[in-house]
């Protein structure tokens, strides 16, 4: 075990670097000033002050500061394929150890939204409604009794963006994203001068691996190549839940699967969601109005067997037609009501011959899109 002081200087180089391995300009500039802050001191101490109180001047100078900012650590939100449609929805690494007063810096490394969020009530009992949490810009301050995410607007959470917070109560703090469940972490913050069990080296290097485990992984293959369970069937989307000590963590697929299909007249195509925790919808036209005081769209017509299913063309003459967000029902909790069930199929019968384009209304910029061809 190494004490946080003793590699307080490697956490700072390897903190004040980028992606790229350059130290930013700023950065260097604030070392500097800091040093030549300290330089300054220690000759006023050598100079003016009596030799008595020389070394007490030089601890508080030296000393004090460090205690009061504390260690500067960092993390990262989330991985992805090259192509975009593998998705760790992870905190990598999502379980860290540090002492009161220090602050962790999370980057951003995927297109997918994600929060970086510390609830306590009445907020972590709103959970997953990310727009009751209170919004905090970075850099915050967390003491376990007040509420901080990163929810401000999107461009908060875009890729390369980073959050900073800083820590300055002890106690097992979970940390969630707001817009998937079982993304999960914690951080352990232990009182100041505690050793602490690893250094950002450690950290680095374990997110590297859980960012290679994540997107190499091969049960996601298995599944997709044996999951359609007839041939007019796409599934949207799959995954698969992990578990650290720290918390929970997903590998999703964002991609319809077998999702160029072709087929004749009056056939009728099924799409079926498999992705554990994130929504899909299956759009065929424009995405519906983003106006949150728009009408809500009528609920589409249910088939005997209770599977929403439409036609194309519409009644109104035109091939608009949307799933709504398709979603693996939430899992109960203990003491709290069932979680309703929602829909995790829908069905078009297409009636006219042609090449019908769709798409999810989340996730296609990212690649997730499909068509039917009806000959």
């Amino acid at each position: 075990m190494q004490h946080a002081m003793r590699n307080r200087a490697t956490i700072r180089v390897a903190d004040t670097t980028e992606l790229s391995g350059r130290v930013t300009a700023d950065e260097v500039n604030l070392d500097r000033f800091h040093n030549r802050i300290r330089k300054v001191c220690a000759l006023v101490a050598a100079t003016l002050i009596p030799s008595s109180l020389r070394w007490m001047f030089l601890t508080f100078v030296l000393i004090v500061p460090q205690a009061l900012w504390g260690a500067e650590w960092s993390a990262t939100v989330g991985a992805q394929s090259n192509d975009q449609g593998h998705q760790a929805l992870a905190y990598l690494p999502n379980e860290l150890w540090i002492n009161v007063n220090d602050s962790i810096t999370w980057t951003w490394n995927v297109d997918e939204p994600h929060t970086v969020t510390f609830l306590v009530p009445p907020e972590a009992d709103s959970h997953p409604l990310f727009f009751m949490a209170p919004f905090k810009p970075s850099p915050a301050s967390f003491d376990g009794t007040k509420s901080v995410s990163s929810t401000g607007d999107l461009a908060s959470i875009a890729k390369g963006n980073k959050y900073t917070v800083q820590f300055l109560g002890t106690g097992d703090f979970k940390l969630v994203c707001l817009f998937h469940n079982n993304m999960t972490g914690v951080v352990h913050v232990l009182a100041a001068g505690v050793p602490l069990p690893h250094d950002q080296a450690f950290y680095d290097k374990q997110a590297a691996d859980q960012r290679q485990d994540f997107l190499s992984d091969r049960d996601g293959r298995v599944v997709t190549a044996g999951c359609c369970a007839g041939p007019n069937t796409v599934t949207v989307g799959v995954g698969e839940i992990t578990a650290t000590p720290g918390g929970t963590s997903t590998l999703s697929v964002l991609r319809f699967i077998k999702g160029n299909i072709t087929i004749r007249v009056g056939d009728t195509v099924e799409w079926t969601g498999r992705d554990p925790v994130t929504p899909h919808s299956i759009t065929f036209g424009p995405d519906p109005a983003p106006d949150p005081t728009a009408p809500l769209p009528s609920p589409l017509p249910l088939d005997a067997e209770g599977v929403p299913h439409v036609a194309i063309p519409t009644p109104d003459g035109t091939n608009n037609v949307s799933s709504g967000l398709l979603m693996a029902t939430l899992q109960d909790q203990t003491l709290k009501p069932q979680t309703p069930l929602g829909y995790t199929r829908f069905r078009v019968t297409f009636n006219i011959p042609g090449v019908f384009s769709y798409h999810c209304v989340l996730h296609d910029t990212l690649g997730m899109i499909g068509t039917v061809t009806v000959h």
